[in-house]
């Protein structure tokens, strides 16, 4: 079994309980036994053997008649896990975290995890964990409506590479049938988003995991392509739409805005100027043309934009006809 790559505190372990199991199989474990096993030089193994002896005490003794390692003490087990009191901290504010899948198919496993992983720490933290729970909070985000029976097909899709059936509903509201190579999820804005391969046109396109109406496998198996990078298909978008041609987009917003705008990062090849009167100017270049404009529409009038001219257009349009709805009513 090769675990190559695995932490020191699984090697620890490892080590001790081949020590303590290898007499009832009758031999003595060897560094070479413990180089195969771990999958690591014996340089590591001897680090490994120095700190249990040095650090944990524990009472290894290598014994030259049977070229081996014996514990003077059978029943010898390592401590459990330390942990400082800023880890214990941290612990906790990822299980705040995770409080925000609450009535999510991701909910249940997470739970399991979780649970796991306190129980390992039961017995030698001496912080009281559960009284730090109300020290901070995590104010979720509003969550989509996520059907457990797609979230499963799908996820399944993607480790098995299967192919996928869909009827999936745009958001136009068009209802459409797809075929689908299912790649990646990416969670935004409390949803969840595929990145798959359309058969009907080749092109890699995102697909809302709750406007799934219903989602099948479709009898086959492809192929992920080598070159595949999520990070590289999500970056030139905004958001989590994305198109095919980049807009350099160069937004004004005022002083009123200007301190929330600068402390975020809103594109990964955003700039920011500061102007004389307080106000900033916001420049990126992005391909996500659809979510862009509702976010500039979210920013009135705070906003101005300065190019490109038909960015501009658009916006303006869609003021217009929110006006129109309005007065018309």
């Amino acid at each position: 079994m090769q675990t190559q790559n695995r932490p020191q505190y699984y090697r620890l372990r490892r080590i001790v309980e081949m020590v303590r199991e290898a007499p009832a199989q009758g031999y003595r474990p060897s560094s070479t036994n413990f180089c195969q096993e771990l999958g690591v030089s014996r340089r590591t193994v001897a680090r490994d053997l120095d700190f249990l002896r040095d650090e944990e005490n524990a009472p290894l003794e290598y014994d030259p008649a049977a070229r081996g390692w014996r514990l003077t003490e059978p029943t010898y087990e390592l401590p459990p896990i330390r942990l400082r009191p800023q880890e214990v901290f941290s612990f906790f504010v990822a299980r705040k975290l995770l409080e925000a899948f609450h009535g999510t198919p991701m909910e249940l496993g997470m739970q399991s995890v979780m649970a796991k992983i306190a129980e390992s720490l039961q017995g030698f933290v001496t912080v009281d964990l559960e009284s730090l729970t109300d020290r901070f909070s995590v104010i979720p985000e509003d969550q989509a409506r996520i059907d457990a029976r797609v979230w499963k097909t799908v996820v399944q899709g993607i480790h098995g590479c299967q192919r996928l059936a869909a009827v999936y509903q745009r958001f136009d509201g068009q209802v459409k049938d797809y075929r689908l190579e299912p790649h990646h999820l990416a969670g935004y804005h409390g949803n969840w988003y595929v990145l798959a391969t359309n058969a009907g046109n080749g092109r890699t396109e995102t697909f809302a995991i709750s406007r799934f109406r219903s989602v099948t496998p479709n009898g086959g198996r492809f192929v992920r392509p080598a070159d595949f990078n999520p990070c590289e298909v999500i970056k030139d978008g905004f958001g989590i739409s994305r198109g095919e041609h980049p807009l350099a987009v160069r937004l004004r917003f005022s002083l009123q805005v200007a301190t929330y705008i600068k402390e975020r990062l809103w594109h990964a090849s955003q700039t920011i100027r500061e102007r004389p009167d307080g106000s900033i100017d916001l420049a990126f270049t992005t391909t996500g043309r659809q979510e862009l404009v509702r976010w500039i529409l979210s920013w009135m009038p705070e906003v101005q934009v300065l190019g490109p001219v038909d960015l501009r257009r658009r916006v303006v349009e869609r003021m217009q006809a929110g006006i129109d709805h309005q007065t018309n009513r």
